[in-house]
C-alpha cells in the first residue's frame, strides 16, 4: 500500500486531524500484515507544521520514526522564506508539492487531501 498524503491549511486543527488519520492508517496497515509507504506533502499555509517547537512536532516526529517520509515543497519554501535549516531534520524538499503529487498519483499511490 502507498499513500501520499497532501495538506495545505495552516490550523493545527487541520494538522492533527491528519496526525490522526496518518496514525490510524499504521495501525490498519499493520492490523492486516500490510507493508505500508506513506508520504506527506506539506505546501501552501501548512508549513508551520515542520517547523521546530511547532504544536504538533513530537507527533510529527513520531510518525517520522514509524518511517512517514515528510516532504515540504520548494516554492512554499522561497515564498516563505525558509531555509532547510529552520525545518524538522527530517523533512526533504521537493521541487513543486503539485508536481510531486501528480506523479505519485501516475505511479498508483493512493491520494488524500486533508
Amino acid at each position: 500500500m502507498q499513500v501520499v498524503f497532501q495538506i495545505t491549511s495552516a490550523g493545527v486543527d487541520a494538522h492533527k486531524a491528519m496526525l490522526g488519520q496518518i496514525r490510524n492508517l499504521l495501525t490498519y496497515a499493520a492490523n492486516k500484515g500490510q507493508e505500508i509507504k506513506i508520504e506527506v506533502v506539506v505546501h501552501g499555509e501548512a508549513w508551520p507544521l515542520l517547523i521546530p517547537g511547532g504544536a504538533v512536532e513530537e507527533r510529527v516526529t513520531a510518525l517520522a520514526q514509524d518511517k512517514v517520509e515528510w516532504l515540504i515543497c520548494s516554492n512554499t519554501m522561497n515564498s516563505h522564506y525558509l531555509t532547510e535549516s529552520r525545518l524538522l531534520p527530517f523533512v526533504k524538499m521537493v521541487p513543486a508539492g503539485v508536481g510531486h503529487l501528480v506523479e505519485r498519483q501516475m505511479e498508483g499511490w493512493a491520494y488524500i487531501r486533508c
